[in-house]
Formats: structure tokens, C-alpha cells, sequence
């Protein structure tokens, strides 16, 4: 039996990792260890980004809490990201729509969900400063 606390922390890892090496980032993304002790922090930050990263067994839709602990945990003049995997599915990434295009009305409840890969291209083309932070 796998211990989740464990698992968790692996995905994490694994989320820092893909990150830093897309990304480049010479600064790299390292996991938040507080969080275990303080409610309301995020598993990584990536300048503005405030990211959550879960790792599940079964299912295919995020839970409804795991999108409220982002949100929780993200500052007003910063962006939520929840990233999440099942078992035998892909990495997706949840963020709200108007992270996507700023004409849009600031609501985290307006949300999508795309790959990992789509998440890094939306970094890398409009939040050009959130990367720089960590150059």
C-alpha cells in the first residue's frame, strides 16, 4: 500500500522538476515544506502563480475541495493552478479563463482544464515575468 503523504510529495517533485527543466529556470522551483504545518499554502510558486499539485488513484475530474484549496491559498493579485493526475491518465492542469485571455472577467469559478504541456506554452507566451523571477 502506498503512503499518500508520500505520493503527494513525489508528484510534487515531479511537477518542480518538469517545470524547472521546461522553463529553464535557473532559480528552481522547490516544494513549500511549510505547508504540512500551515493551512493555506500552496505546494509551489512561480512568480504570480500560486500552484497546487494532487495525485490521485482512481477517478478523472479534480475534487471540488482540491480547487477551493488553490484558491484558498492564492493571493488577490495572483493566478490559482491546480495541477492533478489519476492513475493511467495525463497530467492536467486546471486554471480560471481569465489567465488565458485578460478580456475575460476575473472569476475562479470560470475555469479549464488542458495538458501540462499547454500550461507551460501559456507560461512561456503571457507570463514572460513570473519565469523571469525565477532566471
Amino acid at each position: 500500500m502506498t503512503n499518500s503523504r508520500n505520493k503527494g510529495a513525489s508528484f510534487e517533485r515531479e511537477i518542480a522538476n518538469a517545470l524547472n527543466d521546461s522553463l529553464e529556470l535557473k532559480k528552481p522551483l522547490k516544494r513549500i515544506l511549510e505547508q504540512t504545518r500551515e493551512k493555506h499554502l500552496p505546494d509551489l510558486i512561480l512568480g504570480n502563480w500560486y500552484i497546487e499539485c494532487k495525485r490521485y488513484g482512481q477517478g478523472a475530474e479534480p475534487l471540488e475541495g482540491w480547487w477551493d484549496q488553490v484558491i484558498a491559498a492564492t493571493p488577490e493579485d495572483s493566478y490559482p493552478a491546480l495541477i492533478y493526475k489519476f492513475n493511467h491518465r495525463p497530467i492536467k492542469v486546471r486554471v480560471p479563463l481569465h489567465t488565458l485571455n485578460n478580456n475575460l472577467p476575473k472569476d475562479h469559478n470560470n475555469t479549464c482544464d488542458f495538458s501540462l504541456e499547454s500550461f507551460i506554452v501559456l507560461l512561456k507566451s503571457l507570463y514572460e515575468e513570473d519565469i523571469k523571477s525565477h532566471l
